[in-house]
């Protein structure tokens, strides 16, 4: 489902997330697994999107509230404890608020507010967004699902900035970077889209 973006009250649609120390939900995960083997996932019956992983290096646990920009996102060691834990932006391309770490016997080692250099707030990129007539997509994003708006953020030349890619037209798209200090546009560039 793609919308332009509207902005909305952020902690309305904000997942909770906490510090508390918690075990990856085998029970969940083997009635996910017999649903879909080849991919466990489900829609809730709220329209949320749950989907959970198992490998050797670990296990993992998203969920994507319906009509949300966000996904609760939550890494375990392979013993089942709580790795990590956090919010992301529903396309997963970048962390968002506090996130936090543990140990692998579950004891809380470090939590990283990921917003703390960025003045320019990501509900300010989605205002930008609607201002500029981008597209975003709310809800969980697919994969195999065509191409969606990406915002991303990074520390370049040790100030803070922002990046969105869209569609602008059927065969371009635009990368638009902007301060993440001011939210000045630093750049717009088109590149040629091809659909592979």
């Amino acid at each position: 489902m793609v919308f332009s973006c509207k902005s909305q009250n952020i902690k309305d649609i904000l997942p909770t997330i906490d510090s508390k120390f918690e075990v990856f939900d085998t029970i969940l995960y083997k009635k996910l697994y017999n649903k879909n083997p080849s991919y466990p996932s489900e829609t809730l019956d709220n329209g949320s999107y749950l989907e959970m992983n198992v490998a050797n290096y670990g296990k993992s646990y998203s969920m994507t509230l319906q009509n949300s920009y966000y996904t609760l996102t939550k890494v375990y060691f392979p013993n089942g404890n709580i790795k990590t834990k956090g919010i992301s932006n529903n396309t997963e391309s970048l962390q968002i608020g506090i996130w936090y770490e543990f140990d692998e016997n579950g004891k809380l080692i470090k939590e990283i507010d990921y917003d703390k250099p960025y003045k320019f707030t990501f509900e300010d990129i989605l205002k930008f967004c609607e201002k500029e007539g981008i597209p975003l997509t709310k809800g969980p994003v697919l994969q195999s699902t065509g191409f969606h708006t990406t915002i991303t953020r990074r520390i370049e030349k040790e100030k803070p900035i922002w990046e969105i890619e869209w569609k602008k037209k059927f065969n371009i798209v635009e990368s638009i970077i902007l301060d993440g200090t001011s939210g000045k546009i630093i750049s717009r560039r088109e590149s040629e889209f091809i659909n592979n």
